[in-house]
């Protein structure tokens, strides 16, 4: 119901809200505020996700493929590329001022939530993926997500696993189904 508002009333609602986390130095205030802009970018597209999740049947391809498949996004090989609407584009740009270099603060947030809400033609995407990559390969990071890559196994039952999965889902999976209802099939 916020977001139904101009931006220039939801942006001075957050402006008020970030105050009194900047007040209080909470992070839980950050986080509940990143949660709310996220269920923000999903408003319009709630439904068909929640069906796209629903039918979405067991896929058999392991961590590292689906990592490829969710980074080939980047690289323009996705089959359907969703419509961007100017209230998420508006949301996912305060997002991203809000974040700043605080990307970390995503990784508080449900991989699901975060996999839903930030489209693959933003660039917050991209700064997302990037951070799993720098994940995926045990790279330093700010925030470790787990110790796989640095005790030599592989990516299976750790939550980098599950972004990726997450991820994997509700775009590479996800662009097929919505393509296929394009389709007619």
């Amino acid at each position: 119901m916020i977001f139904a508002a101009s931006k220039i009333q939801w942006v001075q609602i957050f402006e008020r809200l970030n105050l009194n986390v900047s007040a209080g130095c909470s992070d839980d205030g950050l986080c509940e505020t990143i949660e709310l802009l996220l269920l923000g970018c999903i408003t319009s597209r709630w439904t068909s996700l929640i069906e796209q999740l629903v039918s979405v049947s067991y896929d058999c391809k392991n961590i590292l493929e689906q990592y490829h498949d969710v980074c080939n996004l980047l690289y323009g090989r996705s089959t359907a590329p969703i419509s961007k609407q100017e209230a998420e584009s508006d949301i996912l740009e305060y997002l991203s001022g809000l974040l700043g270099s605080q990307l970390h603060q995503l990784w508080k947030i449900s991989p699901s939530l975060v996999a839903v809400a930030i489209p693959s033609w933003s660039p917050l995407f991209r700064l997302y993926l990037s951070e799993i990559q720098i994940q995926f390969r045990g790279e330093f990071s700010t925030m470790r997500c787990c110790d796989c890559a640095h005790d030599m196994k592989e990516h299976n039952d750790c939550e980098l696993a599950e972004r990726i999965w997450c991820l994997y889902i509700f775009h590479v999976c996800g662009s097929h189904l919505i393509a296929r209802s394009r389709d007619g099939d």
